[in-house]
Parts: C-alpha cells; sequence; structure tokens
C-alpha cells in the first residue's frame, strides 16, 4: 500500500509538472532528536512527535523497519510495538508515543539498529473557499529516524567507541579510499571525515564520504579530491555524533597505509 502511494506521489508531481497546477508541498510533523536510545533494562521509551504548522492538522502513521526504505507497516517484521500507531497531531501540538520490546531475541553482543518512520498526511485542502487554487496538489511526506537497541552490560561504552577505530588508507583508479573499522559493539556514525595531509593541524584536509560503521563492521569512504602524494604521517580527521545527536569536537586518529 505504501509502494503505491509513492508512485501515485510521483505521477501526481509529473502531472502537476506538465499541467501547470499548483503545488501545496510542505512538511509539519517534526520528531525530536535525531536518534533514539532503547536500553535494554527499559520496559518502554517514549517518543515526541510535533506539528510545527500553525494551521493544518496532520494524519500521521509510526512505524519501525531494520533498514528497508520501501518498507510500510504491513510488512514491519521487528520486536517493537507502538502505540498509538495512529493519529491526528493539530497544529502547534505534540504527541507521545510509546515504544516497548516485545522480547523477542536480538543480539546480546552488540548494538541492534532499527529505523523509525513517520508518515504524515495532510487533510484535503477545501478549494471551493477562500483563495485557494482551484488545482492543487498535496503531499504526503515521510521522515525516518535511528532507533538503537542497547542490550545491558556492553562492553565499553559509546563515547569510547569513536576512539577505537581503526582506520587504514587504500589507493584505487578515481582516488584515495578511507577505511575504518570497528571492533566495538557500538554504531559510530560521521559527521564530517576528511583524510588530512599531514598530522599538524594545520595540515590540509581533503573532504570524504560520511556514513556509519556497525559494530564489528567496516565502512569504505570515498575522498573527494584525488591525490598524488600521501604523506607518510596523514592522518585521518573527523567528527561523529553523539548520543544526543550533537557533534563531537574534531578527532584525528591515525592511518595505516
Amino acid at each position: 500500500m505504501f509502494a503505491r502511494l509513492m508512485l501515485a506521489i510521483v505521477l501526481l508531481v509529473a502531472i502537476s509538472i506538465c499541467s501547470g497546477w499548483a503545488s501545496v508541498a510542505r512538511a509539519g510533523v517534526v520528531i525530536d532528536g535525531t536518534r533514539h536510545i532503547y536500553p535494554q533494562q527499559r520496559r518502554e521509551i517514549t517518543l515526541r512527535l510535533t506539528n510545527d504548522d500553525p494551521a493544518i492538522p496532520r494524519l500521521v502513521q509510526v512505524w519501525l523497519d531494520q533498514g528497508d526504505q520501501t518498507s510500510d507497516p504491513s510488512n514491519s517484521d521487528v520486536p517493537f510495538s507502538l502505540s498509538p500507531p495512529v493519529f491526528r497531531l493539530n497544529p502547534q501540538k505534540s504527541q507521545t508515543v510509546r515504544l516497548v520490546y516485545t522480547q523477542e531475541p536480538l543480539p546480546a553482543d552488540r548494538e541492534s539498529l532499527f529505523w523509525l518512520n513517520a508518515l504524515e498526511i495532510p487533510p484535503r485542502v477545501n478549494t471551493e473557499q477562500g483563495d485557494a487554487p482551484a488545482n492543487h496538489l498535496q503531499f504526503a511526506f515521510r521522515i525516518r529516524t535511528k532507533v538503537f537497541f542497547r542490550p545491558t552490560d556492553l562492553p565499553g561504552s559509546p563515547n569510547e567507541a569513536p576512539t577505537q577505530l581503526r582506520w587504514s588508507l587504500r589507493r584505487s583508479a578515481k582516488g584515495p579510499l578511507l577505511q575504518v573499522h570497528n571492533p566495538t559493539a557500538y554504531h559510530v556514525t560521521f559527521n564530517e571525515v576528511a583524510l588530512a595531509m599531514g598530522a599538524q593541524s594545520e595540515a590540509r584536509l581533503l573532504p570524504a564520504e560520511e556514513g556509519m560503521v556497525a559494530p564489528g563492521g567496516d565502512l569504505t569512504l570515498a575522498v573527494h579530491e584525488a591525490v598524488q602524494t600521501i604523506p607518510a604521517d596523514a592522518q585521518v580527521h573527523f567528527k561523529y555524533i553523539n548520543d544526543y545527536g550533537t557533534f563531537s569536537t574534531p578527532q584525528r586518529a591515525p592511518l595505516k597505509f
């Protein structure tokens, strides 16, 4: 059903462009926080959604998935329940949603990642009143944020995990590649990554791709600028996102060639 809805929206966008329709396309619902941590010992956590629009109410549907962006509530197979799953959100109002772990087994030696989806559908516009355009297009918006399920008694801490990453440099036909291995039990999400051409603080920085490296996983990040010579004391420069969704101070780490 969700896939059909998205296809219908794409078709309507194409029709509106060809027909010169006016469009109404403004997301109003926001989720508090860019990430949510679910400690295993908690019976539940609460998530808050707010309708920032000053005038238009929204119908909101929420569900979790395991990383499939094409998922919809009908095929969501996760060990969590959300209550309420569907609700009306009036202008300038908030709604608290309860997220409960249903106790199906999850890995005990590392974090598990899920995605919270919030699909908002604005009400139909009455085109017979006021100055509303005779032809208009409304959009259903979906926003997604990360939910980390954190088992009890994991070794180390999420704050220590970025310092334990192992970085290496590999060359390719398109330029240098930064490779990072995460030996910890925690996900590490990067806000900024660059190849530092030297160990000095004023060393030239070559921006690279960003991303997230999973517990026990590896990630390859392409450097955006091709260079012929890389100094032996080159390092990686990066910033990561902590549990509160804020960016760390700049970090430096040695590279293995």
